[in-house]
């Protein structure tokens, strides 16, 4: 009976051990990520906005982190094939996104897409704020206001065709608005990023652009005309070119940009990611780019990242509603 007796507690103190053993170095494991390369998956093509901020603040994360942060470019459906990855990555913090808000809001409320905007992702950090795009037409085009270019289009339905970074985006957005409360039918020509889109109205493919913020240098050269900007202010480079809001349209560009990850990333790794990307946000690298790029900072949390998502998709689905662009959601949020 002694024997059996010790015998039980040999093996409980075993377990206890084991145990303990288990919980201190699970804790280890945790507290050393990331032990590896973390690659943030670019949604929109090389050399845009989303791209050259993605590399700059990976700058000054990767230095945080004492890890490489390795920018792998996946354009396509309007930012969404990035983002479609990374829901199916493993939720260890070691795949992550770099998107604006649109792909993940309101190009799901246009089109079906593999994944559940308010359901698939861990918000990590939002940066900036792309609000100063614009409506670009070539210098040498006959309209040289806004108004000139919205009654050609009325006279001449279905002949204008437009470009922009992708269906959903919020450049896209704001010509269906226009669309809608004009009773205007054109052609929408979609590409997978700013660069491409604004290089094909340069190239007399289209005939007008729903532009990136980086259309300034465009404009300043007498390569291209701002017909309208969609900011909640005038651009500070085009004092003289009027906002969609003040033209009377119910619409301004909301869209930040942002690090996400998969949905389920354990909070520690989070709160890592999250100090490292804030981190980014402080170098001189990350500063000299987002003034270069023309975007304004802003900067939310994970919590307060995702507040704004459900408040984005809330107030988008409404003003698409409005507007007789959908009827519903093609993508429900949950």
């Amino acid at each position: 009976m002694k024997k059996q007796e010790r015998k039980r507690i040999h093996v409980r103190t075993l377990w206890f051990f084991l145990l303990v053993h288990l919980i201190f170095f699970s804790g280890v494991a945790q507290s050393d990520f990331p032990e590896s390369p973390i690659t943030l998956i670019a949604a929109m093509a090389v050399g845009g906005p989303t791209d050259l901020s993605a590399r700059a603040i990976a700058i000054g994360a990767s230095s945080y982190l004492k890890q490489s942060i390795v920018v792998d470019n996946k354009a396509g459906g309007g930012g969404t094939i990035a983002l479609s990855v990374t829901t199916t990555a493993k939720p260890d913090g070691y795949t992550l996104a770099c998107s604006p808000s649109d792909p993940i809001i309101i190009t799901p409320m246009m089109q079906k897409v593999p994944f559940k905007p308010l359901k698939s992702f861990t918000p990590i950090l939002a940066y900036a704020s792309p609000q100063h795009t614009a409506l670009l037409v070539k210098s040498d085009a006959p309209w040289k206001t806004f108004k000139e270019f919205i009654e050609y289009a009325k006279k001449n339905p279905g002949k204008v065709k437009y470009s922009s970074a992708g269906i959903g985006q919020s450049m896209h957005i704001a010509m269906e608005v226009i669309a809608q409360q004009d009773g205007i039918s054109w052609v929408h020509v979609p590409f997978k990023g700013t660069v491409p889109a604004k290089t094909a109205l340069l190239g007399g493919h289209v005939d007008a652009c729903s532009s990136g913020v980086d259309w300034p240098p465009s404009v300043q050269s007498g390569e291209l005309r701002a017909l309208a900007t969609h900011g909640e202010t005038r651009s500070p480079h085009t004092p003289n070119v009027p906002t969609l809001k003040e033209l009377g349209y119910d619409f301004v560009n909301r869209t930040v940009h942002s690090i996400v990850g998969p949905a389920g990333l354990p909070p520690d790794v989070v709160k890592k990611l999250e100090t490292a990307f804030r981190r980014g946000t402080e170098t001189p690298e990350f500063k000299g780019m987002i003034e270069k790029l023309y975007m304004t900072p802003v900067l939310y949390g994970s919590e307060e990242y995702d507040r704004y998502l459900k408040e984005y998709w809330a107030r988008s689905e409404k003003m698409l509603k409005d507007t007789h662009i959908i009827k519903e959601p093609a993508t429900q949020p949950y």
